[in-house]
């Protein structure tokens, strides 16, 4: 299979680099990397936040400000591909998506979100399955921190999606399990997306094609 992993920030440094979840990663992607074709975007996690919130406090503009946030997704995606011994690339997403082997990237300018871009990727590359690795199991039917009643859904469809997130982002610094712009061109270009949390025996059974736990957007 084709596949592009978004890996959020969070799950990457969700306050300090989390190398115990890096090396169980980088060892599972070797472990199918000839039997897959892989391209993974990096989220920018903790630093990015540090460094877009003090932007503000020096009066930086919005453009600015994400313009670290960027920079931070490419730290992090450098460091991922040296420990993978993978290529690191700041081109344009769909230009990534035709480079050969694992190419790991980060985000790519203002106002695009990673998930955008990993989509932009996978439409490129013809992927077969876009996964969206975060810091919860999937798409809940409502916020799980909030609401003890929230259930796990475990396939939606892209009519589904459109009316619990919309069809683009509203609101700057809005969370989202994944991006509202990057689902509408996963569902243009019929790209399934699989959203899971950082339980790597979730993402070993999906490369296995057994039972995993997580949603199936398509």
């Amino acid at each position: 299979m084709k596949i592009v992993i978004s890996l959020g920030g969070s799950v990457i440094v969700p306050k300090e680099l989390d190398v115990k979840f890096l090396k169980e990663f980088v060892k599972l992607i070797k472990k199918y990397r000839k039997k897959h074709k892989f391209s993974i975007v990096c989220g920018g996690g903790h630093t990015a936040r540090i460094y877009t919130r003090k932007a503000k406090e020096f009066n930086l503009s919005t453009k600015e400000a994400h313009e670290l946030g960027v920079s931070a997704t490419h730290l992090n995606a450098q460091f991922l591909a040296k420990v993978l011994n993978a290529t690191f690339s700041k081109e344009h997403p769909l230009k990534i998506g035709k480079m050969k082997g694992i190419i790991v990237s980060g985000g790519y300018k203002p106002g695009w979100t990673t998930d955008t871009d990993a989509a932009l990727i996978a439409k490129s590359m013809k992927a077969d399955i876009l996964v969206n690795i975060t810091d919860v199991k999937g798409i809940y039917t409502k916020d799980p921190d909030k609401y003890k009643d929230a259930k796990l859904i475990q396939n939606m469809s892209w009519k589904e999606f459109e009316k619990m997130f919309g069809k683009k982002i509203t609101g700057a610094g809005k969370h989202y399990v994944f991006d509202p712009l990057a689902g509408q061109i996963c569902k243009k270009n019929k790209i399934k997306v699989v959203v899971i949390s950082k339980n790597l025996k979730n993402l070993e059974n999906l490369l296995k094609d057994k039972k995993f736990v997580g949603t199936v957007v398509e």
